[in-house]
């Protein structure tokens, strides 16, 4: 009998646009995207509704365009991408005695010393993200590692990682989709951070230097360092290209719309991230809302305003990767990914800051229908939907072992393997 497909929705809701994927997962874990349809976001800023009616009518519009393209109706399971400056990480860490006379670190003491961290009370106003992810663990002589089994040691601490969001405003987010589902129900919501890392970085055993991926949204810069057994650094910065187009808006006196579409038309423009410093001698032609005005302004004044924000920001993420321990870690692979990363030299620019080669962020193990382009900017809607199953299979497996076992201890060391690296 011919097993019925499973396929899968995903839904970001950004600052710039709505996109809804469809995919379902194929042999080799392949992901084939079906369906993708993005619209406009109006009256959204940094990842969160200003007029939840306009919002939730594009979003309905989403969904709708999204189910005639794949010529079927969405049918569950439908993913989330939560994303917004109301969500903040929550560190917390637990120590476990090793029993074992050797001192030799097992699979079991992982598993309790990762329950142990595990019980973490939720503030009043505060929402726990269903998704908790292992930092590091340390030995009792102070090394670091992100899998220490086999290891010896008379202690072993384990530091992970919570995400807390603001209970109104994540509500709010979810409404907007869960309202446009009907009778559909939201499977799960994903920190946007851990979608965009799902779509770019496989599963890897491996301990080596930790690769770093940014994601160039519009009102939100997120960030993902996945290790063999975790994440070391997961987080977001409220600054995205809406502040470059805001900032060449007030430079170049220009109306706001007319600069966001000077922004993504750099590449057509032939203005780079990197200024070039030849002041008048290539001109762009700007056409304003007014009809029958237009200006010549030189590129090179473009370029200054895009390097001078993207430099800050790049330099912001690497204060903030040092400040956490992170950047010294990092290897020589870091890419880039969202809207942003589109634009031309902004590679070049970002590998002077990391001192690090830079390169674009490509989606692993991915295929699509003829006619489909995916971009920089879908990387985070294809990561949701590998994160989302497996979000969905973690919890499966969980309900299941808990059901076929009653002691509390006993159903954790069993259900560890699944959801620890989460």
């Amino acid at each position: 009998m011919k097993s019925r497909r499973e396929i899968y929705t995903a839904v970001e809701i950004g600052t710039y646009s709505i996109k809804v994927m469809l995919g379902e997962f194929l042999h080799d874990e392949q992901l084939s995207v079906l369906a993708c349809h993005e619209l406009p976001s109006l009256k959204m800023c940094k990842a969160e509704a200003l007029d939840t009616r306009v919002v939730a009518e594009q979003v309905a519009l989403a969904l709708s365009g999204a189910e005639q393209a794949a010529g079927f109706p969405i049918s569950g399971p439908v993913f989330m991408a939560i994303s917004g400056a109301f969500i903040e990480t929550v560190k917390i860490s637990a120590k476990l005695d090793i029993d074992e006379p050797s001192g030799l670190i097992r699979e079991e003491d992982l598993a309790e010393a990762t329950r142990k961290a595990s019980n973490h009370v939720v503030p009043g106003g505060k929402l726990l993200l269903t998704q908790s992810v292992n930092r590091l663990f340390r030995l009792a002589d102070g090394r670091i590692l992100f899998n220490p089994i086999g290891q010896c040691s008379r202690s072993l601490e384990v530091e992970t990682q919570h995400f807390l969001a603001d209970k109104e405003r994540a509500n709010t987010t979810y409404c907007l989709l869960a309202e446009a589902l009907g009778k559909l129900e939201v499977a799960t919501v994903i920190y946007t951070p851990l979608a965009l890392s799902a779509a770019v970085f496989p599963p890897s055993n491996s301990d080596e230097a930790l690769d770093l991926v940014i994601d160039l949204g519009a009102g939100m810069c997120s960030l993902a360092i996945p290790s063999s057994a975790g994440y070391f650094y997961l987080g977001q910065i409220s600054i995205g290209c809406e502040h470059i187009a805001n900032d060449l808006a007030i430079s170049l006196e220009l109306p706001i719309k007319t600069a966001r579409a000077l922004l993504l038309q750099m590449a057509n423009l032939h203005c780079n991230a990197i200024a070039t410093k030849d002041k008048r001698a290539r001109m762009v032609t700007i056409d304003p809302e007014r009809q029958g005005e237009h200006r010549l302004i030189p590129a090179s004044s473009i370029e200054l305003v895009v390097e001078t924000r993207l430099r800050e920001l790049f330099e912001l993420i690497r204060r903030q990767l040092t400040d956490s321990g992170a950047y010294s870690w990092l290897s020589n692979r870091i890419y880039l990914s969202g809207g942003g990363a589109k634009i031309p030299q902004v590679c070049d620019l970002a590998a002077t800051v990391f001192n690090r080669p830079v390169s674009i962020a490509q989606p692993y193990n991915v295929s699509c229908l003829a006619g489909l382009q995916l971009q920089p900017q879908h990387n985070t809607v294809i990561g949701l939907l590998r994160a989302g199953r497996r979000d969905l299979q973690v919890a499966r497996e969980v309900a299941q072992q808990k059901s076929l076992l009653s002691g509390t201890v006993e159903w954790w060391k069993n259900a560890w393997k699944t959801i620890a690296d989460w």
